[in-house]
C-alpha cells in the first residue's frame, strides 16, 4: 500500500481541518480526486489532539493512493 502520511497543525480545530482539506485538495490529482467527505467532518475533528505544551491542535493522517 502506498500513500502519504504526516500531521497537520493549527491554532484551532477549524484551522486544522481547513489545512487538512487544502492538503487533500492539493494532492487530489495524484489521489484520484479524493477530498475529505463532509459526512466525516465531525469524525475528523474528534481525531484531533491538542498539544499540551503549545496549545495547538494536530491531526495525524495517512492518505492511501
Amino acid at each position: 500500500m502506498g500513500g502519504t502520511s504526516g500531521e497537520v497543525r493549527g491554532k484551532s480545530k477549524v484551522e486544522t481541518y481547513l489545512k487538512y482539506f487544502d492538503l487533500c485538495a492539493g494532492i487530489g490529482s495524484m489521489m484520484e480526486g479524493r477530498n475529505p467527505d463532509p459526512a466525516f467532518k465531525k469524525y475528523t475533528k474528534r481525531q484531533m489532539v491538542q498539544d499540551s505544551e503549545t496549545g495547538e491542535w494536530f491531526l495525524y493522517y495517512h492518505l492511501h493512493t
